[in-house]
């Protein structure tokens, strides 16, 4: 029996919507294809839209997005080969004032993409009966954007919002000597058509930690808007602080290079943010791996880890990479110290840097503060210099956070100050510190977490007569002779010379990725409102593939203020072509 003959038929499948919309003709609506988990339903839903239909292959997928938008039907269908079984028009969706699309990120990325082109076959030929034999999966996966124009084509819709890999730009046949580089010819045919169809169209390179996602991650985002409308304002102007003029200001997206042969654009490198008034480079908040890590589970200790001989002959707790990225990743902690603080207390009084901690009792409140060389805002709202720190009372059970206080030391406790960082498992990646926002998560990868701790222990008349302790060493009690403080340079140099045996390490969880990617998934005590289940690989593709809702959110509310602010047509479906 041949492969094909195994492969399950498939038909499309319609699923209504399973709750009712309390006004259905009343408000701005929206299609979503390629919807997968939702994040730009739940981001333009955040803006003012209401998503009456979403499409996607996966049925999961749309499980998932069904029970998070009972308001939506939906379709489990192939949207691109129109001789799958389960195919299904995107012309057939229902018109909207919207039109959303995460269209395919696999094998528009430099990662993963394959020798699209090397049969000369392009998107003019798609009802070519050779089609099946004649181009390869990429050029199908990169087929996902005509959908858009399918639609487009048929129910003009007013606004049209589609995401992708910024690789997009290099959509074309492979250039000589480059078989994972296109020429872009593809990419600038499909921008005429929309021209052709009446549609201004605007392309943001956006970074996902600059909307409150821990995590860096850069995307184009192609927005084309009806002649007949006024162009939104989409300029991404984030209040920063610039040291120079020593004021905050609405930071200025710039160009650094332009856009590469490969189509690749990336924060810090292609472009960057400057000062409108004095024209130097300025970072905006940015939200840190914190805000997505869990660090009541710290993992096992390395050195505690079975050895096991690796398929390379490699001896070690961790594959020879994995110990390799998890040593550098704890080089960067050195650089990155974290100290205890005391903050001012109920009945206590302020501390500085370098002195001492009070007496801790059940009424005072002392918070773990940051020290690093880099001044911006973080999460939680307990900023110095930059840097967050977290407590872990290891008896007590729970961690605390930067801007939380420690509960009451005893003798038999033991209170450690936690800095973490976050290893990925992709080739040219830096590790994170979790002052930084994490790696782009990706749908394959899982990443890893890598956490140190110590503290400082002053004895004797000087305070001076003791070393750095790790975080296997108990506290011991706090007395009235404030003898315990954490102190940046000898916190340093335990960090330097701790060794990688005695850090923490684990595999991240699948809610940290949900939280990390921006949804508002279950964590820690929050209750959240987004549903998932299923096998912690098939959440992790789930998340990885989505679309970071808030910045849905921050596009999608300057497109309804395009459609709020014009006077050819009032909320409602959208007039078709």
């Amino acid at each position: 029996m041949t492969a094909a003959s195994r492969k399950k038929t498939r038909t499309a499948t319609h699923r209504p919507a399973t709750g009712r919309r309390r006004f259905r003709h009343d408000d701005y609506v929206a299609v979503d294809l390629f919807s997968g988990f939702g994040g730009l339903t739940e981001g333009v839903k955040r803006a003012g839209f209401t998503t009456i239909m979403a499409a996607n292959h996966n049925p999961y997928k749309v499980e998932v997005h069904e029970a998070n938008h009972p308001e939506a039907e939906h379709w489990i269908a192939d949207l691109v080969d129109p001789e799958a079984a389960d195919y299904h028009s995107a012309r057939d969706l229902p018109p909207a004032d919207l039109l959303v699309a995460g269209v395919s990120c696999v094998n528009h990325s430099l990662a993963n993409t394959v020798r699209a082109y090397e049969h000369g076959a392009t998107l003019f030929e798609l009802e070519d009966p050779d089609y099946e034999a004649r181009v390869t999966r990429s050029e199908r996966d990169r087929a996902t954007a005509t959908c858009v124009l399918q639609y487009a084509a048929k129910h003009h819709p007013r606004l049209i919002l589609v995401e992708c890999t910024t690789q997009l730009t290099s959509w074309g046949p492979a250039l000589p000597g480059r078989k994972k580089v296109g020429d872009g010819s593809t990419y600038r045919w499909w921008l005429k058509q929309f021209d052709l169809l009446g549609y201004d169209h605007k392309v943001l390179y956006l970074n996902s930690q600059f909307f409150g996602v821990p995590q860096s991650r850069d995307r184009g985002y192609w927005v084309f808007v009806d002649r007949s409308l006024p162009m939104p304002d989409l300029e991404h102007r984030p209040v920063s602080r610039c040291g120079r003029c020593d004021k905050d200001v609405e930071a200025v997206w710039t160009w650094k290079t332009g856009i590469p042969e490969s189509g690749t654009v990336t924060y810090g490198k292609q472009y960057e943010y400057r000062c409108p008034s004095c024209r130097r480079a300025v970072v905006p908040p940015m939200t840190p791996s914190l805000a997505a890590l869990d660090l009541t589970d710290l993992g096992t200790r390395i050195g505690d880890k079975p050895v096991k001989t690796f398929p390379d002959g490699f001896v070690g707790p961790l594959a020879r990479s994995s110990m390799a990225r998890a040593e550098r990743c704890r080089q960067r902690f050195a650089n990155f110290p974290a100290i205890l603080m005391p903050a001012n207390g109920v009945h206590g009084s302020e501390r500085l840097l370098l002195q001492p901690m009070a007496t801790q009792t059940s009424q005072q409140e002392t918070a773990v503060l940051p020290t690093g060389p880099a001044a911006q805002p973080l999460w939680p709202q307990a900023v110095v210099d930059g840097l967050a720190a977290l407590a872990v009372d290891n008896f007590q059970g729970a961690a605390r956070g930067a801007g939380e206080p420690l509960p009451t030391q005893v003798g038999s406790e033991t209170l450690a100050v936690l800095s973490s960082g976050v290893i990925p498992y992709r080739q040219n990646t830096v590790p994170t510190v979790h002052s930084q926002a994490m790696p782009t998560f990706t749908s394959e990868q899982i990443p890893a977490v890598l956490t140190a701790a110590g503290w400082y222990k002053q004895n004797g008349p000087t305070g001076n007569e003791t070393a750095p302790h790790p975080v296997t060493d108990p506290l011991g009690t706090l007395t009235s002779r404030d003898t315990t403080a954490l102190l940046m340079a000898q916190w340093r140099a335990s960090l330097a010379e701790l060794p990688l045996e005695d850090c923490f390490y684990r595999m991240m969880a699948a809610h940290e990725i949900g939280r990390g990617c921006g949804f508002d998934v279950d964590f820690r005590d929050h209750q959240g409102t987004f549903r998932v289940w299923g096998s912690a690989r098939d959440q992790v593709d789930g998340y990885g593939n989505a679309v970071s809702p808030q910045v849905g959110t921050w596009i999608g509310s300057r497109l309804r203020a395009a459609l709020h602010t014009s006077q050819d047509h009032g909320p409602g479906l959208a007039v078709a072509a």
